[in-house]
């Protein structure tokens, strides 16, 4: 038997990793795997640079995720001539510093959610990477599901008629324990708010696709674990906490909720929260319309449920629409119905859409603009919960 070298002229893009932790893993895991995913890509990725402010987490990084070189100084990784994409996985105060940096350097910028501190900001953003024409992405990696591609159809078909409303909800207990440290997350100046930009901005993104533009909301925000204790070790998920230490107060919400009005006439609520009790992880949708209704639940990722008032007497109620290889990208993992997909997974769908946006010369879908569309909500939300009033998005 012959040997025969595995060859392929597909042109690489260099990557440029800021920042060293779980996002960076799974923006990482995407781009290794969308090749052997998809079969093919117009682009691949070559691991050029990983940056952290650190040089034990910047040289650990690199060399665990496959970087071939590392530094302790963003600036250098985003101005590298065998650097084409910038990607951003950093706390939330440095993306807008750093997306505009790399703008300046030509490179298509691809950015965790949110997108900045501000809606101003997000715009600047926005703005610039359009007068450069370089190509961005925003890590809302849940619409990348194939339900919600599955629901984006649904909804352009007109299957459930006129959207009457939608409800969101992201929660979670992971911050309930009032000995989970202090890290960046709760201080205002480096996260900007808590559970509504951390969660709630992925339930907007779901919201603004499959409904349209936010045009008003009244919020509530509260802070139910007001000082939580000095971390030890590293400075994220998984931090210890120095229980002797004096705590440290709160600076942003644990918890927001807030009523919404659509441009198109349809009204709403969404709920976000890092303190739910009893709630690991918890992720859910439903739209309701004229025609019929949707309701989908991310841990069971594989099923869709839809109900239609068309449907005979006899036989009304919300049936499971399996998931399988004719919705989404879910074709691309398995050629069978039911498999469950993991965010990861998600991920991987986000990578393949940015690069082949990259080499198609279009806007991908999640950009800057979208970024900048969530951050007018989040920015409004967070002022109605200050004033105790409704708030128009303009």
């Amino acid at each position: 038997m012959t040997l025969h070298p595995a060859t392929s002229s597909v042109p690489e893009i260099g990557v440029a990793m800021i920042g060293s932790g779980l996002m960076a893993k799974s923006h990482t895991m995407g781009y290794r795997n969308v090749e052997s995913v998809y079969g093919s890509t117009p682009l691949r990725p070559r691991f050029e640079v990983l940056a952290d402010a650190m040089d034990d987490l910047a040289s650990s990084g690199a060399q665990s995720l496959g970087y071939a070189r590392w530094t302790t100084d963003w600036r250098e990784a985003v101005t590298d001539p065998a650097v084409d994409v910038v990607d951003i996985v950093t706390p939330n105060f440095l993306h807008k510093q750093i997306a505009m940096a790399a703008i300046a350097a030509g490179k298509h910028v691809y950015c965790e959610k949110p997108l900045a501190l501000s809606a101003a900001d997000a715009q600047e953003m926005f703005e610039a990477a359009e007068a450069a024409g370089v190509k961005t992405l925003v890590g809302f990696n849940y619409l990348r599901n194939p339900a919600i591609a599955e629901a984006r159809r649904l909804i352009a078909d007109g299957v459930l008629g006129d959207i009457w409303t939608f409800q969101g909800r992201f929660v979670l207990d992971a911050c309930s324990d009032p000995d989970v440290p202090f890290t960046w997350r709760f201080e205002r100046k480096l996260a900007g708010t808590g559970a509504l930009g951390d969660l709630g901005a992925h339930i907007i993104s779901l919201a603004q696709v499959l409904v349209g533009p936010i045009a008003s909301v009244v919020g509530l925000s509260r802070t139910f674990i007001t000082a939580r204790p000095e971390p030890t070790g590293a400075f994220g998920y998984g931090s210890g906490a120095d229980l002797a230490a004096p705590r440290r107060e709160v600076e942003n919400d644990d918890a927001t909720t807030f009523l919404m009005q659509f441009a198109s006439g349809a009204s709403g609520h969404i709920e976000a929260s890092r303190v739910s009790t009893g709630r690991t992880w918890h992720q859910s949708i439903e739209l309701i319309g004229s025609k019929g209704a949707l309701q989908f639940v991310q841990q069971d990722i594989h099923t869709l449920r839809l109900y239609l008032t068309g449907d005979p007497a006899d036989r009304k109620g919300y049936k499971e629409i399996e998931l399988g290889p004719s919705h989404g990208d879910y074709g691309a993992f398995w050629p069978f119905a039911g498999v469950p997909l993991g965010v990861h997974e998600l991920k991987t769908i986000e990578v393949n859409e940015f690069l082949h946006a990259i080499a198609e010369n279009r806007r991908p879908d999640g950009d800057f603009e979208a970024g900048w569309r969530v951050s007018q909500v989040l920015d409004a939300v967070e002022q109605s919960a200050a004033e105790r009033r409704w708030v128009d998005i303009k």
